[in-house]
């Protein structure tokens, strides 16, 4: 980039034009010679930016105002968004994970004996079968249990019963003992 491309960045970029604040040697007068001609003018039209619109901008006061000395530099993209997949590619969720620590199921099948693992002494048809057998036992002991309650309460209902018989019994001899009649 031309030094009048850089000048014209910055006068853009910081609103005003650029100062040189650099300690510089004094300037070297030229060797008085013939040979040398003068610069050529320059000719705005021929340059490949707009004058017109630099000028334009550089009479608006500046858009950012830095109250330090310390430069701002702003960009703005156009252009869209990478995603993921522009970044990892297409398959980025197939093929095997990345190496990292064990899972706790691998560390308990690590540290748990086989003798004591779930249903390790069966295969997976035999376990199914003592889950089965397990629900079915557990059912009938409850049903089992429920009928010797039902019982007990049905033989303690039976005693009771007999012992006010008895005891009515005793009443009504007593009465006809004492001669009273019977109601």
């Amino acid at each position: 980039m031309s030094s009048l491309g850089i000048l014209v960045f910055l006068a853009l970029t910081t609103g005003q034009p650029p100062v040189l604040t650099a300690v510089q040697a004094p300037p070297v007068p030229p060797a008085v010679s013939s040979d040398i001609e003068p610069a050529p003018a320059i000719d705005p039209a021929a340059l490949p930016v707009n004058v017109d619109r630099i000028q334009r901008v550089l009479s608006h006061p500046p858009a950012l105002s830095p109250d330090s000395t310390r430069l701002v530099y702003r960009v703005e993209v156009f252009g869209r968004k990478p995603t993921i997949t522009d970044i990892l590619g297409p398959d980025f969720l197939k093929g095997p994970t990345m190496a990292g620590p064990m899972t706790h199921q691998e560390f308990l099948d690590m540290v748990t004996p086989k003798d004591v693992q779930g249903y390790a002494a069966f295969t997976n048809k035999q376990g199914m079968m003592v889950a089965a057998t397990s629900f079915a036992l557990q059912w009938a002991l409850r049903q089992a249990v429920q009928k010797f309650e039902d019982a007990r309460t049905a033989r303690q209902k039976e005693a009771a019963r007999q012992e006010v018989e008895e005891a009515l019994a005793a009443l009504r001899k007593a009465r006809r003992d004492a001669g009273l009649p019977e109601k």
